[in-house]
C-alpha cells in the first residue's frame, strides 16, 4: 500500500509540543453473513463524505468524541458495569447509524418489537441536533444500557504530529435482533456490510480506503468466526507492565502495554544494533510504547534506522504505523503483506539480506501462521522467530493459516541449526531443536 493512498489529516506546523488526545469511542457492529458461501461475520463500514475535513472519502466504523454528559452517573445507573467510553459508543452509533444498543425492563432489545422502534427515528434526529439527551431518552422509556455485550478490542491514539488527536477504544457487539439502520446522511455518504476479508480484499484493490486503525481491526477480526470467540481470544488486554531485557550485545527485547493478540499475550518487540537500530516488529500503537522504543535507542546513542516485521497481524505490527510516523524509517514486511496494511510498506523475499542496520537480518521465509511471515538469521546464528516458533504451539487457523507450510518452516528453521531463538511470545528459547520437536509434534496433532 503506498502512503499517497491514505489521506492525512493536515499536520501541525505549531511549536509546544502534541495536541491532547481527546477520548473516543468506535463501534464495530457485526452480523452474520449474508452472502452465499461466506463465513464467519459482517461488519458495518460506513463512508464519509468527501466534504468533510477529517477522514473524508474513508470507510470506518461508527464512533466520535466521549462527551462528558456520557459520564453521567444517572446514565451509568443504567448501565451494566458501564464506563463513559461504552456509553459514549452506544450514543455515537444510535447518532450515526439509527441503531439504540438498549433494552427495556424486562430485558428486550429496543427493535425487537414495536414499543419504540416506530419513535427511534425521531429519538436519533432530536439526539443528534441537541434537542434531546441521552439521559432523558433512557429514563423517559425506562430503558438499560446493555454496556457489557460491548467487546473491547483496540486503542488508538493519532500520531503526535497532527493538530486533531483522538484517543479511540474500539468496541464490538453484534446488531440487535430486529434493528434497522437510519443512517445520518451529515456524516455517512454511504454503507457497506462486508466480511473482514472482503472489506481487506476491497482495500487493497483500491475500491475503498481505510485507515490504519481501521485496517488493523479487520485483520484481527479475520480469523473470528462470531462474537463469541472475539471475546475469548480477541479482548484488549490494556496496561501491561512495560519489561525490558538485554539478550546480548546489540539485542534488547521490550514487551508490554497493550496486547493485541491472543490470549492478551503482548509481543516481543527487539531493537538489533546500537548505532544503526532495527526494531523488529513493534506491535503495540500505545504512545507510550512507542515513547519506551525511542528511549531506549536514545540510551544506546543510536538511530532507528528500519522496521521489520515477522508478519503483519497487528500484535507485531500496529506500532510499526507511529514508528513510522516518528522516525520516518522503511518498514519492510514479507511477500504479499503490504495488501492487508493501509500505510507505506516494502515487501521482501525469501534469502534477501536487510542491512541498514549495525547487523544485517538475513530474509528467512516461514509461512504458515500467515502466508506473509518471515523469520530473521543474525550473524551468530540467532533467529528471530515471530509466531512460526514460540513458547506456544504454533497459531495456525484459517483463513490465513496453513498447516504443512506451518511444518516445512519449522523444518527450515531446525535445519538452520541456530544457536537460540528468539520468539515472537515468550522467552528465549535455547534448546532450538527440542523446541522444534515439541512444536511438529503438535501440528501433527
Amino acid at each position: 500500500m503506498t502512503d499517497a493512498a491514505i489521506p492525512r489529516p493536515p499536520r501541525s506546523t505549531e511549536g509546544g509540543g502534541p495536541a491532547a488526545a481527546r477520548p473516543a469511542a468506535t463501534v464495530v457492529l457485526l452480523r452474520p453473513a449474508s452472502a452465499p458461501g461466506a463465513s464467519g461475520p459482517e461488519v458495518l463500514l460506513t463512508l464519509r463524505p468527501q466534504s468533510m475535513a477529517f477522514g473524508g472519502g474513508l470507510h470506518v466504523f461508527p464512533g466520535g468524541r466521549v462527551e462528558a454528559a456520557d459520564g453521567d452517573p444517572r446514565i451509568l445507573g443504567r448501565a451494566v458495569g458501564g464506563d463513559a467510553h461504552r456509553v459514549g459508543a452506544i450514543r455515537e452509533l444510535f447518532e450515526e447509524a439509527g441503531v439504540l444498543l438498549a433494552v427495556h425492563s424486562d430485558g428486550a432489545p429496543v427493535g425487537s418489537d414495536d414499543r419504540l422502534a416506530a419513535e427511534l427515528p425521531r429519538l436519533r434526529s432530536a439526539l443528534a441536533a441537541g434537542d434531546l439527551d441521552l439521559v432523558t431518552i433512557l429514563e423517559r422509556h425506562d430503558l438499560r444500557l446493555p454496556t457489557d455485550q460491548l467487546v473491547p478490542i483496540g486503542r488508538w491514539q493519532t500520531p503526535r504530529a497532527y493538530p486533531r488527536r483522538f484517543d479511540a477504544r474500539f468496541f464490538a457487539v453484534e446488531l440487535p435482533a430486529g434493528a434497522v439502520l437510519d443512517l445520518d446522511s451529515r456524516e455517512v455518504a454511504g454503507h457497506a456490510w462486508l466480511t473482514p476479508s472482503a472489506a481487506l480484499a476491497h482495500m487493497a484493490a483500491g475500491r475503498i480506503q481505510l485507515w490504519p486503525p481501521t485496517s488493523s481491526t479487520l485483520q484481527r477480526l479475520e480469523r473470528a468466526p462470531d462474537i463469541a470467540a472475539i471475546r475469548a481470544g480477541l479482548e484488549l488486554v490494556d496496561g501491561l507492565p512495560f519489561t525490558r531485557e538485554k539478550i546480548g550485545a546489540g539485542l534488547i527485547r521490550l514487551t508490554g502495554g497493550s496486547a493485541f493478540g491472543p490470549a492478551g499475550r503482548p509481543a516481543n518487540t527487539i531493537l538489533v544494533g546500537q548505532d544503526r537500530i532495527v526494531v523488529v516488529d513493534p506491535g503495540d500503537p500505545d504512545e507510550d510504547f512507542i515513547d519506551l522504543i525511542e528511549a531506549e535507542a536514545a540510551a544506546l546513542g543510536g538511530q532507528i534506522v528500519a522496521i521489520a516485521l515477522t508478519h503483519v497481524d497487528p500484535g507485531h505490527a500496529a506500532g510499526s504505523i507511529e514508528l513510522q510516523e516518528r522516525t520516518g524509517a522503511p518498514i519492510y514486511v514479507g511477500p504479499s503483506g503490504g495488501a492487508s496494511l493501509s500505510w507505506a510498506v516494502t515487501e521482501v523475499e525469501d534469502g534477501a539480506t536487510l542491512d541498514p542496520g549495525d547487523m544485517p537480518l538475513v530474509v528467512i521465509g516461514t509461512p504458515g501462521h500467515r502466508p506473509d511471515h518471515l523469520a530473521f538469521g543474525l550473524p551468530d546464528t540467532t533467529i528471530l522467530s515471530g509466531d512460526a516458533l514460540t513458547d506456544r504451539p504454533t497459531l495456525v487457523m484459517p483463513p490465513l493459516g496453513n498447516a504443512q507450510a506451518a511444518r516445512r518452516s519449522l523444518e527450515r528453521i531446525a535445519a538452520l541449526q541456530p544457536a537460540r531463538i528468539i520468539a515472537g511470545h515468550g522467552p528465549v528459547i535455547s534448546d532450538p531443536p527440542a523446541a522444534v520437536g515439541v512444536a511438529l509434534e503438535a501440528l501433527k496433532a
